[in-house]
């Protein structure tokens, strides 16, 4: 297999909002930037089968016109200001010069690239001069000393080295950490937080939820109480998921009549990572109560807004960050203990914040490739690979993450 690896600038491992911001802004510089992606850059066609093997696999001019507020939001936000709750509309990643009615809202990946997403920026990164390797799983930085060369990385069954002056690990709140583990930072992965959360949800008769509503249109953070509440259009498949998941068969196939709250809690630190990415966590009282409060709140709501037969799903959890800490792990400039490895994810967010860190992740992006630009002198690295295609290690075979 002949993959570009020579020695670059800076490697960058994970295109998630971080990593494809670092991408996109080094190689407007010129730097020649290698991105190293666990998936595969296949064309976004929106399906479950596409968006499974991504958003569920275990271990992205941002303005609302009114017609953006589906029926389902619509109800729900006039609900909930019935009853004084500061209920308004979001902010959202999306262009709506882009949006059409008639569009399918891309729960599973956008094909008409309304909602802003960090594959957007890879592509700039790419058209810039950037290379990328799709399917590689980084398993390990290589260091000289206590600097930082590279990094070592699977693609199919084979093994390969990539060089670099520097490395940036963006490989998420459970990736990034497990690489860090198996190169040495062994503290990586502890006492770290996700987003715990249900949904609660009814059925009614005078409305009906089309499949071009947008999740999240409108809410309210109940700072004080520790959660969030926001409408949750769900498509088709994981409406029946869930409701199955309760055993609530009968309303497998009712998405069409059903308004959702998505009760999203603010997290404590706690647990850990195994060496395989497994998360071992639990929701502790406090959550929990957090979580039960929504739900009354949010059974209120829906009752004001006709709804019926309303139940909850089960706990759920999403978005893990903390597992390296900045102040811990690595520090105000994102570095590490290691000279030229330096991290950009959920993973650097110390604690939990009760909302989406992504517009954060994207500064932190820009700052830390800032950072890079005005300190980062590209040092000279002795190594076999130097102005050559990188040849193939000894194939070997890796359990996942």
């Amino acid at each position: 297999m002949n993959l570009d690896i020579r020695e670059k600038d800076f490697i960058v491992v994970g295109s998630g909002p971080g990593g494809a911001t670092i991408a996109k802004e080094l190689s407007q510089r010129n730097k020649k930037v290698l991105i190293l992606e666990w998936g595969d850059n296949a064309p976004l066609t929106g399906s479950f089968r596409q968006g499974a093997k991504t958003l569920l696999f275990p271990g992205k001019s941002m303005l609302f016109t009114p017609q953006m507020v589906g029926p389902m939001s619509k109800r729900l936000m006039e609900s909930a200001q019935a009853l004084g709750y500061n209920w308004k509309k979001l902010d959202k990643f999306m262009y709506q010069d882009k949006w059409k009615p008639e569009y399918e809202f891309g729960h599973y990946g956008d094909p008409h690239q309304v909602k802003w997403s960090a594959r957007m920026y890879i592509e700039e990164a790419l058209e810039n001069g950037a290379n990328i390797i799709n399917n590689a799983k980084v398993k390990t930085v290589l260091f000289e000393g206590n600097k930082a060369v590279g990094v070592e990385f699977t693609k199919g069954q084979k093994g390969y080295k990539a060089f670099a002056s520097k490395t940036i690990i963006s490989a998420g709140g459970i990736g990034t950490p497990i690489i860090l583990r198996k190169s040495g930072i062994k503290k990586a992965g502890y006492d770290f937080f996700f987003d715990p959360l249900i949904g609660v949800r009814g059925t009614v008769k005078d409305i009906e939820v089309p499949t071009s509503e947008i999740p999240m249109t409108a809410g309210v953070h109940m700072e004080d109480e520790g959660y969030m509440m926001t409408d949750m259009a769900h498509p088709f498949a994981t409406t029946a998921m869930f409701a199955a998941g309760v055993f609530k068969f009968q309303k497998m196939f009712s998405r069409p009549k059903t308004l959702q709250i998505m009760v999203k809690a603010k997290d404590e630190l706690g647990g850990k990572l195994t060496d395989s990415g497994g998360v071992r966590k639990i929701l502790d009282k406090n959550e929990k109560q957090k979580l039960w409060k929504g739900y009354e709140r949010a059974k209120e709501i829906l009752k004001n807004a006709g709804a019926k037969d309303i139940f909850k799903t089960q706990y759920l959890a999403a978005h893990p960050g903390g597992t390296v800490k900045i102040g811990d792990l690595v520090d105000s400039n994102l570095k590490t203990e290691y000279d030229n490895l330096y991290v950009c994810d959920c993973s650097v967010i110390p604690e939990a914040w009760g909302v989406p860190p992504t517009t954060t992740l994207i500064g932190l992006g820009k700052r830390l490739s800032k950072h890079l630009l005005k300190y980062g002198q590209k040092s000279k690295i002795n190594n076999p690979l130097n102005k050559q295609i990188a040849r193939p290690i000894e194939p070997f075979t890796s359990k996942l993450f």
